[in-house]
């Protein structure tokens, strides 16, 4: 049920931006809400998209780039920042959209991945192709930092009861946190 309301909401923030509630432009970067799930995200040239996405007090990053893949899948690449490169393997996942499926790799945030990612201008991933090339897609930072904090202290917020007393669930943590894989079927 989890998995199927994740992948619902995923779908609706990758493809209807337009009916997010609270929609906030950060320089490159947006951060926005649908039905308890918060997201900060960005693209480049209109080819890949990268983010993270919180729901139930857990966040995971996503990059989308159209290369296919198999689902639930595991899948290598690298992602270059200022302060070096990091080695990734992100799970393959089919997301439906008004435009048809789209393949996103989930991968788990880390605090040295968190930090690279604040102290960076341009985020840089290079996908392994199977013909020994390199699918690449960089990303503008600017405003990252804004998305996330904007998105973890709204979905904090909402955390709370109505009566002002906090929920039952744990307290999100970003960037400390490390949120579980993705679920399998």
């Amino acid at each position: 049920m989890r998995r199927a309301l994740l992948t619902l909401v995923t779908v609706l923030c990758l493809s209807l931006p337009a009916m997010a509630e609270d929609r906030e432009q950060h320089g490159s970067w947006s951060s926005q809400f649908l039905e308890g799930m918060g997201e900060a995200t960005t693209h480049d040239s209109g080819t890949s998209t990268f983010g993270i996405l919180c729901a139930e007090a857990r966040c995971r990053y996503y990059f989308a780039n159209g290369v296919d893949c198999e689902p639930g899948g595991n899948y290598p690449f690298m992602i270059t920042t200022d302060a070096g490169a990091l080695t990734i393997e992100g799970v393959c996942e089919p997301v439906s959209t008004a435009n048809g499926d789209v393949l996103v790799y989930w991968f788990n945030e880390n605090d040295v991945m968190n930090r690279a990612f604040l102290q960076t201008p341009v985020v840089g991933f290079a996908f392994p192709l199977t013909d020994g090339k390199f699918k690449l897609s960089s990303f503008s930072m600017e405003g990252y930092k804004e998305a996330v904090e904007r998105m973890v202290t709204v979905m904090r917020d909402r955390m709370l009861t109505p009566g002002g007393s906090e929920s039952q669930e744990p307290p999100m943590d970003i960037p400390e946190v490390s949120p579980d894989p993705p679920e399998r079927t």
